[in-house]
């Protein structure tokens, strides 16, 4: 069972997303994050890894709103 902080990941989603969609040059950081995400989700495949990420922020909020 995966332990995952998901304001953390949030956060990188975030700045995935910012990164990608300003185009920004800090393709290092861009890099950090997708392979951060990979670990976090468990795929090497950024795309795969971003995609399985959102999945998970989906989930733990739908689970989040059911609890509250």
């Amino acid at each position: 069972m995966r332990l995952i902080n998901y304001q953390v990941l949030r956060d990188l989603v975030h700045e995935h997303q910012r990164l990608t969609r300003n185009g920004t040059p800090e393709s290092a950081r861009l890099d950090d994050i997708s392979y951060t995400l990979g670990v976090y989700t468990g795929h090497r495949d950024p795309a795969t890894a971003l995609r399985e990420a959102r999945r998970l922020l989906r989930a733990y909020d739908a689970e989040y709103r059911r609890a509250a």
